[in-house]
């Protein structure tokens, strides 16, 4: 066991002095490089290795800040559209009826003994009124777009029966 342990000191001790050693002969090479580079390359050489780094900044933007932005700028719409009457939850799963709509706050009416809430705008988690509302706007364009559909196929039908029958 002692063997083992003195055979990986002295590895170690031999692979840091060889990382030592490759460290220095680097920095001689670049101190050599950069004296006898002009400003100009040197300058050139800095902007190339800030490329990836401002690569990744873009990336990041649009792949997680924009997203973000806009769910936030949508939740926002949601909250400023609250009406007296819209039923909508709370961040904290409160259900409720909208009463009474003030600047900041919502007043709400939850439960069968019709107990009275007051929350700030910024807790209304969704809109349970205006979903239901998107859900069934959705499903008539859909049953117009179908019966749009079947609608056109029977014109082309009739159509196409007129032209052999002439």
């Amino acid at each position: 066991m002692k063997l083992m342990t003195k055979i990986a000191v002295r590895l170690t001790a031999a692979a840091s002095a060889a990382l030592v050693f490759a460290v220095c002969a680097f920095a001689e090479g670049e101190a050599a490089a950069t004296d006898a580079a002009s400003p100009q390359m040197t300058a050139g050489a800095m902007l190339l290795q800030l490329v990836p780094f401002i690569g990744a900044l873009i990336l990041l933007y649009f792949l997680l800040l924009r997203p973000q932005q806009k769910r936030e700028k949508e939740a926002q719409a949601m909250r400023d559209a609250v009406r007296i009457g819209d039923e909508v939850c709370t961040a904290g799963g409160i259900v409720g009826i909208v009463l009474k709509v003030e600047e900041d706050t919502v007043v709400l009416e939850t439960g069968a003994e019709r107990n009275r809430i007051r929350i700030k705008k910024w807790a209304i988690h969704e809109n349970i009124t205006q979903l239901e509302e998107r859900k069934q706007a959705e499903r008539e364009r859909k049953a117009a777009r179908s019966n749009g559909i079947a609608a056109a196929a029977a014109n082309n039908d009739g159509k196409k029966k007129k032209k052999s029958e002439d």
